[in-house]
Formats: structure tokens, sequence, C-alpha cells
């Protein structure tokens, strides 16, 4: 079978909307329901965040399912097919053009990955690129939140691996609402509470309660874009005390409010 070549700013569906920036595309696609989408590779490396939906995906190195909230990386010229499930697939894509500034962290991880899911980075860029930020303003976003986005991946990459630290990431992505105390996870898992939190930070990026405040936020976001809920509930959901203690974080890090946040990105 012949791989399609595609070049920048062309994808496999229907493009949406698109903006050229300086060394950068983006892009929202929409893929209709049980489409296949035959071997292709792209021009540029790229990320692709599935807004909605669900697809398989296949290459010559893995085959599994992408979910709803899921972002992965794909170098250049990586050939891969996909098959959209039983609803239509949205995607928001990130082609890198230029040479990336931060050359110490992409290029050690210049390899297929796969984000954690909802990352609050790319999420980010979404909400300027649905905002219709002007071009320099969504410029100097992207730049910024990639930059800290490879930052975290390589920090995770070189520090080397941690079964404890899979473990204890897990239980919090799973439960975010829950209350943590440092003594207590430590002794979970048999460490010293200083070496807990020194290590944490080490193969993380994030101390605990940094790791801890973006989950909640992650819960939040997915709670926002696929359920009705009012934000009184999803902040007790997610975590937080009440709505303005919601409203407080997610604003530190997102520069607006979430009922700002969710009519703009769902609409």
């Amino acid at each position: 079978m012949t791989t399609k070549k595609l070049k920048a700013g062309t994808f496999m569906g229907q493009v949406q909307k698109m903006r050229a920036l300086s060394g950068f595309t983006l892009s929202r696609t929409d893929h209709g329901q049980h489409m296949k989408v035959p071997k292709h590779e792209h021009e540029h490396p790229y990320i692709s965040l599935l807004l909605h939906g669900l697809y398989h995906e296949q290459s010559i190195i893995s085959e599994h399912d992408i979910k709803t909230g899921s972002s992965l990386f794909r170098p250049k010229g990586f050939e891969h097919k996909n098959e959209i499930g039983s609803h239509n697939s949205f995607c928001f894509n990130i082609e890198i053009e230029k040479g990336f500034p931060d050359k110490k962290h992409y290029s050690k991880i210049a390899d297929y990955m796969q984000f954690e899911r909802n990352n609050l980075e790319i999420y980010k860029i979404y909400f300027g690129f649905q905002n219709d930020f002007s071009d320099e303003l969504l410029t100097l976003m992207v730049e910024e939140n990639l930059h800290l986005l490879f930052q975290h991946q390589y920090a995770e990459n070189v520090s080397g691996r941690a079964h404890w630290v899979g473990k204890i990431k897990k239980e919090i992505r799973f439960h975010p609402e829950k209350m943590y105390r440092i003594d207590e996870i430590s002794h979970s898992v048999h460490l010293h509470p200083n070496y807990f939190v020194r290590k944490f930070k080490e193969k993380t990026g994030f101390t605990l309660g940094e790791f801890l405040l973006r989950q909640r936020i992650s819960r939040g976001i997915d709670l926002m874009l696929h359920s009705s809920k009012p934000l009184t509930e999803i902040a007790v959901e997610s975590g937080f005390y009440d709505q303005s203690h919601f409203i407080r974080h997610f604003r530190r890090f997102f520069g607006t409010t979430p009922s700002h946040y969710r009519a703009i990105v769902k609409g």
C-alpha cells in the first residue's frame, strides 16, 4: 500500500479551521464515523489532540485505541493509519514547521509519544486558537507552552524510571478529588518523606502539590467539555473546596474563568 505524503496544513479529514503562524500551523479537523484513514505521513512533526470521539491507530511500532482527551506527538515521516469509531472525531493539530527553539528538550524526545490525558499546555493553546488571538499572541502562546510540554516530558525521560512514581501518578490521576498527605503517601511506598519529595520532583518535573493541582484542573476541563454539569458540581468532583477555589486556580493557569473557557472551547 502506497503511503500518502502530506504537506503542511494537509490532513486526512475535513479542515474546519486553520491558522498559519510563523513556524507553526494550527488546525481543527473532523473525521466522519467509521472513516478509514489510509496509511500516510506528514512533512513536519506535529501534535494532535483528540477533542471528541475515538479512533484506532496502527503504525509500525504500535496498535491501540486513541480516546477523547489524548494528545499524541508524531515525528516527521511517521507512517500510520486510522479507523474512526462509531462517532465523528474532532482533532486539534499543532504542526511544528521550524527548528524548535528548545533544542535541548525537543531533540532528546523527537520520537512518537503520547502525553498525559487532557494535557493543560495543549488545551491552553487550543483556547487561544478558538478565541482567535492575534498571530503574535498565539505564536507566543504556542512557543511558551510547547517549551513547557517538552520540558516536562524531558524531565521524565532523563530521570529514569521508578515504579513507585508511576503508582502515585496513576492514583492521583484517577482520584484527584482525594486529599493527599506527603507522610501518608511516602509511607505507602516505603520511602522517607524528604526523599519522596525530592525524587518525585526530579522524576516528574513537578512537586506533589503542583502535580495534584494539574490533575484537578484536568479533571475539571474534562467535565466542562464533556458534560453539562454546573461549575459548582464540577469543582467538588475535581477536588476543589468550592467553585471560587476552582475559579481562582483555573484563572491563574488559563488567564480566564472556567465559564468563559467552556463557552469558547465548546463553541
